[in-house]
C-alpha cells in the first residue's frame, strides 16, 4: 500500500513538471508578433504535436475524481494556463464522491443449488499484449452511487436496454422484476434512468454489460488492441446520478454550505455492478424462460432468454461495497478579460477527471483546450483584446455526476444568468471518423455551421473526394432537409455532459461537438472501460492528430467569434422558426389525443403566433438599429442573449426541479 502511495505521487509530480516543461518550451519560442487576421491565425496556430505531448501526459496513469492525480492535474491545468497569461483560480468544493472499496472489491457469484460458488465474475480488466499500462491493476469495476449492500436471488431478469418500451414488454408477458436481480445492456438511455426503473418495480440488484453486438461486432478475435472494438473483459464504469453534488442539491457545496445526511441524498439503494460481456455470457446462459424477441437478441452465442428462473436451481449473489466519503475537488478557471464588455461571458469549458485513463473522453478535448489556452492567451500578450471576457473553465468531478460545473453554476448563478452569453462545450474530440457532428440550441446551429465551413477536413480521404472542408463533409453524410435547403444537421443538445447546468438550469445557449460514426454504428466501443487509452487514440482513432486539430480550430474559431463580435452570432429568427414547426409537429403527432384527453392548447398556439410576431418585430428593427451607439448595441444583444432564459420556469420542470427549461428537454423516460 505504502509502495502504490509513492508510485502514485511520483506520478502526480512526473505529470505536473512535464506539461510545465511544454508549456515553457512553446513560450519560449520565438513570436513574430500580433498577425491581423485572428481567424487565420488561430487555423495555422493549432499545433497538433503539442496536442499530443499534451494528451500523453494526460494520459500516463488513471486520473480519477477526488484522486491524488486528479489533484495534481488541477495544479498542473493551472500553472500552464498562467504562464500563457490567464488570469486563474482554483475553486474547491467539498462533494460526495463514491469509489470502489480498495481491499473488499464488489462480487458477484454464481452459487448451486446447494450454495457452492461455481463462478465469481471479475472485478478486473485484463491486460491485453502490446499496450502495458501503468495503474491498471487499481482499476476497479464499479457504478458510481450505486446501493451498499449484498443481495442473493433465484429470479433473474433480462430486460434488453431497460427502456420504459422494454419493461412495458415484460409486463405484456407477465414477467414481474420485484425480487429479482435484472441483467441490462448499457446504452440507449442513461444508466441511472435503468437503475431507477427496475428499483420502483421492486428488484434486488442490477447487472450492467456492455454486448459484443455493439462493441464487438466484428468476433472477438479483432478487438483491442488490434481494433477499437471491446474485448471480453472490457468493463464500462459510470455514475448513476448526473446532478451535481448529491448532499447540497440546489446548492454550492462550499466549505459553509449545509449538507443533507448521506441517506437522504437523492441515489439508487439497490446493488448495481457492471460486468464485461463475456462475464455476461455466465450469466445470460443460465436464465430459463420465453425467449427474448429478436431485437433482443445481441451478440453473445446463444439465445438470450427473458428469465426469471436460473436452470439447474443455481442463485445470483451480488455483493456491491462502494465507500462514499465527502472529498475536496477542484475547478480550475482561467480569465482573459474583454476590453469593450468585460461583463459578458463566454465560456469554454472540458473537465479533466477520467474513469480510468481517459484516453478519449475527457483528455482528447483536455489536450485541445490547453491548446486552445495557449494561442489565446499568446494572442492577449500580442496586445490582442477580445471584446468580451473568455472564460476558460476545467471541471472537477464531471465523471461522478457532473459536479464541478453544476457547483460552479450555483456558486455564480446570480451573475451568470445575467452576463454568460455562451458556454461552448467539448466533452471528447471523437467518437469515430466518419463526420463532424454538433449537438447545440437553435441559436447556435447557423455559426456552428458557418465556421465549419473554415475549418480544413481532417479526413484524407474526403479531401480527395473534393470535401475540402469539416462542413463539406458533416452536410454530405449528416445532412437537414427540413427547410427545403440542405444544410448540415445539428442535434438536440442532450443532457449527460457540463453543459447541463448551463442550459437546463440558467438557460445559457450552449452546444458540444465530436466526430462521430456512421449511423447504426457504436461510438467508442472501448468508452469509460481500462483500455480508453493514449494508444487507442494516437495508434488506431487518430494517428495523425488531424481530427484533434481540427476540432481544436472549430472550437477557437467558435470562441473568437462570440469573443469579438460586436452584434452576437445568434440566431433569433432561426430558434423561433424552430418553435413554431415544433408546435406544428406536436400538434400532428398529439392533438387527436389532447382533444380526447380535453387538454386545451388555445392559449399556447396564441403564444407561438404572439412569438412569431414579436420575431418580425425583431429583425426588422435591428436591422435598422443605430448599432454603433454602445447602448443600443448592447440593448440588442441581451435580447438575443436572454431568449433562451425567457424559456425557464421558475419551479423546475415535473419531479425535476432543479431543471428549469421548459422547452427542447428530453423526456422524463429517456434522460441521457
Amino acid at each position: 500500500m505504502r509502495t502504490s502511495l509513492v508510485i502514485t505521487i511520483a506520478s502526480s509530480v512526473t505529470i505536473m513538471l512535464i506539461i510545465i516543461i511544454i508549456t515553457l518550451a512553446v513560450m519560449l519560442s520565438p513570436n513574430a508578433g500580433g498577425p491581423k487576421n485572428y481567424k487565420k491565425h488561430i487555423l495555422n496556430s493549432v499545433n497538433k504535436e503539442i496536442i499530443k505531448k499534451f494528451l500523453r501526459h494526460l494520459t500516463h496513469i488513471p486520473h480519477s475524481a477526488g484522486s491524488a492525480i486528479d489533484q495534481e492535474l488541477s495544479i498542473a491545468i493551472e500553472t500552464a494556463w498562467s504562464f500563457y497569461g490567464l488570469n486563474v483560480t482554483r475553486l474547491k468544493y467539498n462533494v460526495l464522491l463514491a469509489n470502489p472499496h480498495p481491499k473488499i472489491p464488489n462480487r458477484i457469484s454464481i452459487l448451486d443449488s446447494t450454495g457452492n460458488e461455481t463462478f465469481r465474475l471479475s472485478y478486473k480488466q485484463p491486460p491485453v499484449d502490446g499496450f502495458p499500462q501503468e495503474g491498471q491493476e487499481r482499476i476497479f469495476a464499479f457504478n458510481a452511487f450505486s446501493g451498499r449492500e449484498m443481495v442473493l436471488s433465484d429470479r433473474v431478469v433480462y430486460a434488453n436496454y431497460g427502456s420504459y418500451q422494454d419493461f412495458q414488454y415484460l409486463d405484456k408477458k407477465n414477467i414481474s422484476v420485484k425480487g429479482s436481480i435484472v441483467i441490462f445492456r448499457y446504452g440507449k438511455l442513461f444508466q441511472g434512468n435503468k437503475v431507477r426503473f427496475a428499483e420502483e418495480r421492486g428488484a434486488k440488484g442490477v447487472i450492467l454489460y456492455t454486448d459484443p453486438a455493439e462493441v464487438a461486432p466484428f468476433n472477438s478475435s479483432g478487438t483491442y488492441p488490434a481494433s477499437v472494438y471491446a474485448p471480453a473483459g472490457a468493463i464500462r464504469l459510470g455514475s448513476l446520478r448526473l446532478q451535481g453534488d448529491l448532499l447540497t442539491p440546489g446548492f454550492p457545496a462550499t466549505d459553509d454550505a449545509f449538507s443533507i445526511p448521506k441517506d437522504e441524498a437523492d441515489q439508487p439503494k439497490i446493488p448495481v455492478q457492471p460486468v464485461g460481456y463475456g462475464d455476461a455470457w455466465h450469466l445470460l446462459r443460465l436464465l430459463d424462460g420465453d425467449e427474448a424477441p429478436l431485437e433482443w437478441q445481441g451478440g453473445l452465442n446463444f439465445t438470450y432468454k427473458l428469465g426469471p428462473g436460473l436452470s439447474n436451481g443455481s442463485k445470483l449473489e451480488l455483493q456491491v461495497t462502494n465507500v462514499h466519503t465527502v472529498q475536496s475537488v477542484e475547478n480550475v478557471v482561467g480569465i482573459l478579460e474583454g476590453a469593450e464588455e468585460p461583463d459578458r461571458f463566454v465560456f469554454v469549458g472540458n473537465h479533466y477527471d477520467a474513469w480510468t485513463y481517459g484516453g478519449i473522453d475527457p483528455s482528447s478535448a483536455t489536450a485541445t483546450h490547453l491548446e486552445l489556452a495557449r494561442i489565446f492567451g499568446q494572442m492577449y500578450k500580442d496586445r490582442w483584446r477580445p471584446r468580451r471576457t473568455l472564460v476558460f473553465c476545467s471541471w472537477a468531478a464531471e465523471e461522478p455526476g457532473l459536479i464541478g460545473s453544476t457547483e460552479y453554476t450555483e456558486q455564480f448563478s446570480s451573475s451568470l444568468k445575467d452576463r454568460a452569453v455562451v458556454y461552448l462545450n467539448v466533452d471528447l474530440v471523437m467518437k469515430g471518423n466518419y463526420s463532424f457532428m454538433a449537438m447545440g440550441v437553435p441559436l447556435l446551429h447557423n455559426i456552428i455551421r458557418k465556421m465549419a465551413k473554415l475549418v480544413p477536413n481532417p479526413d484524407q480521404e474526403e479531401v480527395s473526394a473534393g470535401h475540402s472542408t469539416l462542413y463539406d463533409t458533416w452536410v454530405s453524410r449528416f445532412p437537414d432537409n427540413s427547410s427545403g435547403i440542405s444544410v448540415a444537421k445539428v442535434e438536440p443538445i442532450g443532457s449527460s455532459s457540463d453543459f447541463r447546468a448551463f442550459m437546463y438550469n440558467l438557460g445559457i445557449p450552449s452546444m458540444d461537438m465530436y466526430f462521430t460514426v456512421a449511423p447504426g454504428e457504436e461510438g467508442l466501443p472501448l468508452y469509460h472501460t481500462a483500455y480508453e487509452t493514449y494508444e487507442l487514440t494516437t495508434c488506431l482513432m487518430d494517428r495523425d492528430m488531424l481530427f484533434h486539430q481540427a476540432s481544436a480550430q472549430m472550437w477557437g474559431l467558435l470562441a473568437y467569434e462570440f469573443a469579438t463580435r460586436p452584434l452576437l452570432p445568434l440566431d433569433v429568427k432561426n430558434y423561433v422558426n424552430f418553435i413554431s414547426n415544433s408546435w406544428k409537429e406536436f400538434i400532428l403527432n398529439y392533438g387527436i389525443q389532447l382533444n380526447l384527453m380535453d387538454v386545451k392548447t388555445e392559449s399556447l398556439r396564441l403564444s407561438i403566433e404572439e412569438l412569431q410576431s414579436a420575431k418580425t418585430k425583431f429583425i426588422k428593427e435591428l436591422d435598422s438599429a443605430n448599432l454603433k451607439d454602445p447602448l443600443t448595441l448592447r440593448r440588442y444583444n441581451d435580447a438575443m442573449m436572454l431568449l433562451d432564459r425567457a424559456l425557464l420556469t421558475p419551479q423546475g420542470l415535473p419531479g425535476r426541479p432543479l431543471l428549469k427549461r421548459q422547452f427542447h428537454h428530453q423526456q422524463t423516460m429517456e434522460l441521457m
